[in-house]
């Protein structure tokens, strides 16, 4: 049974210890928005987050955690004030053991997903909802290794073998409209979430705040919240516009 919510995400991509935004994933084409990505994490909170979402950019690429540091001052300083969920270079065990002990809420695995999704549903029950799986889709096939891997396998064939008990939810990212500025996936995002019986974070190409009101009105679908990066950063609304916004969606 899928909850009727719907939540506001902010992200925080972090790439040689700064918060940074690519364009359609591609680490080459980064803008920096801020030295301390600690000090955009408190901003975010400030402005009313009840959850962040932090990826580690170069782990994600390399498979190990190269921004640990900088991930460690935030969950040290804020996570008795803010939910988090962590993706990028988690492909292991010991990975995931490590953050969960480290007040990380919820651990996002993806390129393990994909190489190895028995591993996911062999987990003990103390795993319960707090694993996030990562579905890029690039023309309809998963991308792994910080999409630098394109598979032949589609986010619905990844999901559905997946136990559901263990799996929090999945966060289905269009990576040809990530950081594009473009507008979302509706169609697309709300397919996929009408095909699974997880729930689904959008991700990808918000742009406007009508963005965001059209994702809170499919939660009955499935639809359970949203990433917003660029669309942030860039001002193109506020933070409590964004909140408003889902409240208008009268979820």
């Amino acid at each position: 049974m899928k909850e009727n919510v719907f939540t506001l995400y902010p992200a925080i991509d972090i790439k040689d210890g700064k918060c940074v935004r690519l364009l359609f994933g591609e680490m080459e084409k980064e803008t920096v928005y801020n030295n301390s990505p600690l000090d955009q994490a408190m901003w975010f909170v400030d402005q009313g987050a009840e959850w962040l979402h932090i990826v580690d950019l170069d782990g994600a690429v390399t498979g190990k955690n190269v921004n640990k540091r900088v991930i460690e001052k935030i969950l040290h300083k804020l996570h008795k004030k803010v939910k988090i969920q962590l993706g990028g270079g988690i492909r292991n065990i010991n990975d995931i053991d490590f953050w969960i002990k480290n007040s990380v809420n919820r651990v996002i695995l993806g390129t393990l997903a994909l190489e190895n999704p028995n591993f996911i549903n062999q987990l003990e029950k103390e795993y319960s909802q707090k694993i996030v799986v990562g579905a890029d889709v690039r023309n309809g096939m998963i991308a792994s290794h910080g999409w630098k891997k394109q598979s032949d396998v589609t986010a619905v064939d990844l999901i559905k073998g997946l136990d559901s008990s263990i799996v929090s939810s999945v966060i289905y990212t269009d990576i040809t409209k990530d950081g594009s500025l473009k507008g979302i996936s509706l169609k697309q995002t709300t397919k996929f979430a009408k095909s699974i019986p997880h729930s689904v974070i959008a991700s990808g190409g918000v742009s406007s705040l009508n963005d965001i009101l059209r994702l809170a009105k499919q939660s009955s679908s499935g639809v359970k919240g949203v990433i917003v990066g660029r669309a942030l950063y860039d001002k193109k609304f506020s933070f409590s516009e964004a909140l408003q916004k889902i409240k208008e969606a009268k979820i």
